[in-house]
């Protein structure tokens, strides 16, 4: 571990965060004339797309005839598209550049562009790690990344697979020199063993600064997993095997902390002593058994609640250290909104409509090639940012 390098590399990173941060506090002032510019620039770029000419979009010039005149959508409304764009066709539902899919519920593919993932790493990467910088929090100690790296090339040259993970094996020199678990074994999709790999790293690294977590539970998986088979890892850690060199005094460290360790009781923080944040993603998933991975770290670990997002898009972005409200994003999608008692989608309300205190079902339009797709994921607005609403997931 080099911690020059590492420290480099992470003051780049906040630096785009904070490029990202000074564009957000501009946009959110007057949020609907971003959205419709967001509107008119996203009709006239893909009025010449498969989709674009299939819908009019060259008649549409402004807010009111683009939600006039282009009905609502479900994902039944796109696997032909889809279907053309998984075998190399461009100008399909968009004229950005769209050469990866993700998928969405396990089945479902989703196309992704290079301006939507771009937009995925500005407000649900880069601006997380600009909050924990902000807050000392990303410092020299390496990344343990908990995210589900695997992706596919298909046939036709486009890629498939978790675009949070696509993000992080992007760039792979700094994937080497940042994160804990190599790029080989993060992405191997043929790997049986990939758990007591995760935790073989983990362990034999001590300095670890950040977690990153597309789900909370992996971080609990992983640490029941250090739980029961500690024995091993750690021979494995002293002796060393095909897949880290040997390390008896690291290995003679976490003997000692298991030995004295109770199950489900707080471990984080002497295994990793650097570690004090982690970015959570599933933001609009959390459970009760996120009360245990707070026990797991103690009262030292802060979070970074990233936004709720999905493959579908970035619907919102974070604004403090360990808060769940999180704000809309302007630029990022255009919002309309289904109040969560109404029984049809006739009356929909734009993002200066919304209600404090109210839930909304999320409708959108993407930079990725989905027009006023009804998302079924429901947010309550519980606040306000400059003019901007604060939301957090509604799960009731």
């Amino acid at each position: 571990m080099d911690e020059k390098v590492i420290k480099m590399i992470n003051e780049a990173r906040w630096a785009d965060g904070q490029k990202v941060w000074n564009r957000l506090e501009e946009i959110t002032f007057d949020p609907m004339q971003c959205q419709e510019e967001f509107v008119s620039r996203l009709v006239r770029e893909n009025a010449k797309t498969a989709f674009g000419r299939d819908h009019g979009f060259e008649h549409i010039h402004n807010l009111d005839e683009y939600r006039r005149y282009v009905r609502l959508t479900s994902y039944n409304d796109y696997p032909a598209y889809i279907e053309r764009i998984a075998n190399g066709e461009r100008n399909v539902l968009t004229a950005y550049l769209t050469d990866y899919l993700s998928p969405l519920d396990g089945y479902k593919l989703l196309p992704q562009s290079r301006w939507g993932i771009q937009t995925y790493h500005d407000y649900g990467f880069s601006a997380g790690l600009f909050v924990a910088g902000n807050h000392g929090l990303l410092t020299d100690g390496m990344i343990l990344n908990l995210v589900d790296n695997r992706i596919e090339r298909l046939p036709s040259g486009i890629y498939k697979g978790n675009l949070l993970g696509r993000l992080l094996v992007k760039r792979e020199f700094d994937y080497d020199q940042v994160y804990v678990i190599p790029v080989d074994v993060a992405n191997a999709s043929n790997r049986t063993d990939i758990l007591y790999l995760q935790a073989l790293f983990a362990l034999k690294q001590r300095f670890i600064s950040i977690a990153i977590c597309d789900q909370h539970d992996k971080m609990i998986e992983l640490l029941r997993y250090i739980e029961k088979h500690w024995p091993r890892l750690t021979e494995d850690i002293e002796h060393g095997n095909p897949y880290i060199k040997g390390d008896p005094e690291r290995a003679h460290a976490i003997r000692e902390i298991m030995e004295a360790h109770h199950i489900g009781t707080q471990m984080v923080d002497q295994l990793w002593p650097k570690l004090r944040c982690m970015m959570i993603y599933d933001v609009d998933r959390l459970s009760a058994s996120f009360e245990l991975l707070r026990t797991y770290c103690g009262s030292q670990m802060h979070f970074v609640f990233t936004g709720i997002s999905s493959p579908i898009g970035t619907f919102s972005t974070t604004l403090h250290l360990d808060d769940p409200q999180t704000v809309l994003i302007p630029d990022s999608v255009f919002y309309e909104f289904k109040p969560k008692e109404a029984n049809n989608y006739n009356l929909l309300l734009t993002l200066d409509q919304l209600e404090i205190g109210r839930s909304y079902e999320l409708v959108v339009s993407t930079l990725s090639g989905l027009y006023r797709y009804k998302t079924q994921k429901t947010i309550l607005v519980v606040g306000r940012y400059h003019d901007t609403p604060t939301v957090i997931a509604d799960k009731e």
